[in-house]
């Protein structure tokens, strides 16, 4: 059982949480087939429960109710990830679950989340995963309602997750619930304004690529150029380097970084993203003309380079951020 990537998951409700193993007396079959750790948020425990190796969901949910019933504790079910079909078999059923790839569904949490909202801070930093779902929702918002479908569809969130992280906006005053649809309750334009502070830049790492490496890869890995190189087909600014600069979030470059030739001093420059990038069509929002460069989009961009103290990238981040501040509206 990762617990790492369970506090990552649960980061979005804005609890302190304890996660710590527990062995069971139970019989050695659910001892060989299953993980046991107890979840504390605030003073309410929940028994976390993981198969060893996957096997029959419906025998996995079947085996946990008769674990519930014995210990009298709620049970979340861990997974490393989960299916659209299977997250829909185990709502129907009322099971509570969640998955590395930030996927949840917590009533309990919920309500507790409800219960606290008080006590939220409304200038906590947003989460890596609220900072890339708010940057979808005022680039793909077309007016004031949310599209729930959509937004799943670019963000790889389930509709249950984004409700999870919709209660934090809520609770900022920038969404709220009319007529059974989440809508903004501000313009996106104040809504950008008041969060631009509360969000990081994404960039967890810097890295050199060598070019062979990344003619290998480019085929195969969706490289987003970025830095000033994205400045410069947006702007006045002059590309004068020999190598190019790109983003990729951390979880896709796990998946190839093994691969990577090692202490290369000359190469491209590579963005190590806590997210991935959000689509962004320049040419269909008017910003480029017809280009086969993919660029990331405008509002990660900005958040990169805001701090740069070279007056010439300074001035161009300001052009960047009027050109947002138009797109998004009055």
């Amino acid at each position: 059982m990762d617990i790492s990537k369970i506090k990552s998951v649960l980061s979005a409700f804005h609890f302190e949480t304890q996660i710590q193993p527990i062995i069971l007396k139970l019989p050695i079959v659910f001892q060989r087939r299953y993980e046991f750790s107890t979840l504390t948020v605030k003073d309410y425990t929940f028994l976390l429960i993981k198969e060893k190796r996957s096997g029959s969901l419906d025998n996995f949910v079947k085996q946990a109710q008769v674990i519930q019933k014995q210990f009298e504790k709620d049970v979340i079910l861990v997974f490393n990830q989960l299916s659209d079909g299977q997250k829909k078999k185990l709502m129907q059923v009322g099971a509570s679950y969640l998955d590395y790839q930030e996927n949840a569904f917590i009533p309990q949490l919920g309500l507790l989340f409800s219960k606290s909202t008080k006590n939220f801070g409304l200038d906590n930093r947003l989460s890596n995963t609220e900072q890339k779902l708010l940057i979808t929702l005022l680039l793909h918002t077309k007016g004031f309602i949310i599209d729930m479908e959509k937004v799943s569809q670019l963000t790889h969130l389930s509709v249950p997750s984004l409700y999870r992280h919709f209660r934090s906006f809520k609770d900022r005053e920038w969404l709220h619930n009319k007529q059974k649809s989440y809508q903004f309750a501000k313009t996106k334009r104040i809504i950008f304004e008041e969060s631009k502070e509360l969000m990081d830049g994404p960039i967890r790492e810097v890295l050199t690529i060598s070019d062979t490496d990344f003619q290998k890869l480019k085929d195969e890995v969706s490289f987003k150029t970025t830095h000033f190189q994205a400045l410069s087909y947006l702007g006045m600014l002059a590309d004068s380097e020999n190598y190019g600069s790109y983003a990729i979030s951390k979880k896709k470059y796990k998946s190839f970084s093994r691969k990577l030739q090692q202490h290369i001093l000359q190469g491209h420059r590579l963005e190590i993203w806590n997210y991935e990038p959000v689509p962004f069509d320049y040419q269909k929002n008017k910003w480029l003309e017809s280009t086969n460069v993919s660029l990331v989009d405008p509002i990660s961009l900005y958040l990169t380079l805001r701090n740069d103290e070279d007056p010439r990238i300074e001035e161009e981040v300001e052009q960047l951020e009027d050109r947002i501040l138009n797109l998004l509206g009055e």
